[in-house]
């Protein structure tokens, strides 16, 4: 019995100890190989996105693995400082963010808390909140849109699922001069302070569908318009409001809106818009993020994308029915992906694949997730006429998976 304390371990003590400095020396050669493999990963990153926005544009680029920081990093400038000229045509008509924050000016480059305009990533969250007044028992996508929008002549043909789907064949709103002409609309909707999409949708209503409801997909902005009219119209708050209750606080989004943020805390981290109309990067007038409020008015960080990602990823603020139902991919497959509830999904390289693009005046937008991975992709550009960031993503997902 005395023999036993001596023999813990068959293998002697000096052997151990020799052992032990084989352990440690091998530990350290794998975290220094692999730190040589994040380093040279990290360098083709970089040469992926320097390769396809050169001359500063600004990108902020965000790999997230089950919520863990895998890869941040910014390129190029969120502001080109001054003097500077402005591209494309005076429409818009709303303050540029610089002079509404108050920005101080000169060439700064993004980082992770910079705020961009999300365009059309926005939709995610519009579907998110039709998914969530179903939860409630307050509608179903089922419904048809004139039970919630009665003088709305073509609500008695479509459902919220062919809004939610591109499947209505609603006229786009988002065009002003030639028919079908939304110019009208924009000044009553600018007359009326900005708050009132009443006159967009009484316009819009009374515009032929261009082809009969569920029989094709066409992308729309329409669509999203109109379901972000029906989350205030069934929920009984203002559609910003809705989201920032039910979405933006639960997951602690602090730094996404609809539309600028608010001027208290101060925002000193804004990208400016900017695109090439022919002669260089010209800053780009900044649209109104109120009109499109549902299809594209959200303004966001990588950050705070991270934090939406993974609250699709499992049961929280939705309901398991609700991730299913937001996933479920529509009947008309596209080369690309088919359009879901916000998303589109397909595969990439064999990996589920689930993402939307964006692209407004001055910024293009990606975010994509890739569930049985539980990785994530963010980009965010303020680069409004170059490459849609959707193009890289092929060549940055075997760089992510090697990092993780």
């Amino acid at each position: 019995m005395g023999d036993t304390g001596r023999t813990l371990s068959p293998v002697p003590r000096m052997r151990r100890a020799a052992l032990l400095g084989l352990v440690v020396a091998a530990v350290g050669c794998r975290e220094a190989a692999s730190q040589t493999t994040f380093a040279s990963t990290s360098a083709a990153i970089d040469r992926v996105v320097a390769d396809h926005y050169p001359g500063g544009w600004g990108v902020e680029l965000a790999v997230y693995k089950d919520g863990r920081p895998l890869y941040i990093h910014g390129y190029g400038l969120r502001d080109r400082g001054l003097p500077e000229a402005f591209g494309g045509e005076k429409f818009w008509g709303v303050q540029e963010p610089d002079a509404v924050y108050h920005l101080p000016r000169s060439p700064a480059p993004p980082d992770s808390t910079t705020i961009f305009d999300l365009a059309s990533v926005s939709k995610e969250f519009t579907a998110g909140a039709i998914l969530l007044l179903q939860q409630d028992g307050k509608l179903s996508v089922n419904d048809l849109v004139s039970r919630y929008l009665p003088s709305f002549p073509p609500g008695n043909r479509l459902t919220l699922l062919n809004l939610l789907r591109h499947e209505s064949g609603l006229v786009d709103y988002n065009n002003f001069g030639d028919p079908p002409d939304f110019l009208p609309a924009y000044h009553a909707f600018m007359a009326g302070g900005q708050e009132d999409l009443g006159p967009v949708v009484d316009t819009l209503g009374r515009y032929p569908l261009r082809f009969a409801p569920g029989s094709k997909y066409e992308y729309c902005n329409s669509n999203y318009l109109v379901l972000g009219v029906i989350v205030a119209q069934v929920s009984g708050m203002p559609f910003d409001a809705f989201l920032e209750s039910r979405i933006f606080e639960p997951l602690g989004m602090q730094h996404t809106h609809q539309g600028f943020p608010p001027l208290s805390p101060p925002v000193t981290d804004f990208a400016l818009g900017y695109a090439d109309y022919g002669s260089g990067a010209r800053r780009a007038l900044q649209p109104n993020l109120r009109w499109l409020a549902g299809p594209g008015g959200l303004t966001s960080t990588v950050t705070d994308l991270e934090r939406w990602d993974r609250a699709v990823r499992q049961p929280g603020i939705f309901t398991a029915a609700s991730l299913a139902q937001m996933f479920v991919p529509g009947r008309f497959p596209q080369s690309y992906g088919t359009y879901a509830d916000g998303w589109f999904v397909s595969t990439l390289e064999g990996h589920r694949y689930r993402w939307h693009d964006g692209q407004v005046g001055g910024y293009q937008t990606l975010n994509a997730t890739f569930p049985d991975d539980a990785l994530d992709i963010i980009i965010l550009t303020n680069d409004g006429l170059g490459l849609d960031p959707y193009y890289i993503v092929p060549q940055l997902l075997p760089l992510a998976l090697a990092i993780q």
